[in-house]
């Protein structure tokens, strides 16, 4: 944002669910802690009904977070997009600015940081289970600093789509294979990290795990789960038990939102104090 932040503004994270995300708990310490009176609010929007809400939101709104099931469609709304954003595919932070919308991606940079801050580097090969917006900007991320990735999921069409859109334009070798216990068995052998970009564990369905329990993780292998409530998924537990190292997916969460904080205000985010408020958060929603 060029210029000084207005006093006050409204932002929303558009998504379904989204009454379970502590964003607004994260954003608006932020805010606070940097003489922001601005506010974050919950939107619920299904899927396929971004574009029939798009002039409301960008009415009443200086902003947005999008999250599932909706980042690769407010990729195809927005005006313009980062460079970030573009490689992806994928929109997870919208800036509005009339009559355009400027879109831009936080996780994948948001996804290294928690690694770093983890000490998890050096990262040679990595397998991601997911092929949504959230695996697409993992795996770009990953991609682009070298790492070879194997993309696994239930979709063949999208994530064979996302492993072409991303293959041979990074650094790193991206290829795809149908999630299943003996390929995502033989994929970990060779593997340095794992990376659950579904929302197996979460909100939805917070008893699965996307590894089955027949298959036994390596104790060398890190694991990363972008689920971030609860803190402590099924598939985290698992890499507990088997002497992974483990990342949770609230530390991206943070990561990711402190980046789109910048994009929003134009000044550098208090990462600390956003991570207490995401410690400290509780579950609730705004009904709009």
């Amino acid at each position: 944002m060029s210029g000084p932040p207005p006093v006050s503004a409204r932002i929303a994270l558009v998504g379904d669910p989204v009454d379970h995300s502590p964003s607004p708990q994260i954003q608006i310490a932020g805010f606070r802690e940097v003489g922001l009176d601005w506010d974050y609010v919950l939107v619920g929007v299904p899927k396929g009904q971004l574009k029939a809400r798009w002039g409301a939101l960008m009415k009443d709104f200086l902003g947005l977070n999008v999250t599932i099931p909706l980042k690769e469609e407010a990729a195809r709304l927005v005006s313009d997009r980062s460079s970030a954003a573009a490689l992806c595919g994928s929109v997870n932070t919208v800036t509005f600015r009339a009559p355009a919308a400027l879109g831009d991606s936080t996780d994948g940079r948001g996804f290294l940081a928690a690694l770093a801050r983890a000490e998890v580097d050096h990262v040679q090969r990595a397998v991601v289970i997911g092929t949504g917006g959230s695996a697409r900007s993992v795996v770009a991320a990953l991609a682009g600093q070298g790492t070879e990735v194997t993309v696994m999921g239930r979709n063949p069409a999208s994530g064979a789509r996302l492993a072409q859109d991303l293959g041979g334009l990074l650094p790193g070798k991206v290829e795809f294979s149908p999630l299943g216990a003996l390929a995502l068995d033989a994929a970990l052998a060779t593997s340095d990290l794992l990376v659950n970009a579904t929302p197996l564990g979460g909100a939805t369905a917070p008893n699965q795990s996307p590894v089955t329990g027949d298959i036994l993780l390596p104790a060398n292998l890190a694991v990363m789960d972008l689920v971030y409530r609860p803190r402590q998924t099924p598939l985290l537990r698992q890499a507990a038990a088997s002497g992974c190292r483990t990342v949770e997916g609230i530390e991206m969460l943070v990561e990711q939102a402190a980046l789109s904080f910048e994009v929003w205000t134009g000044a550098p985010a208090p990462v600390e104090v956003m991570r207490q408020a995401a410690y400290r958060a509780q579950p609730f929603g705004v009904a709009l």
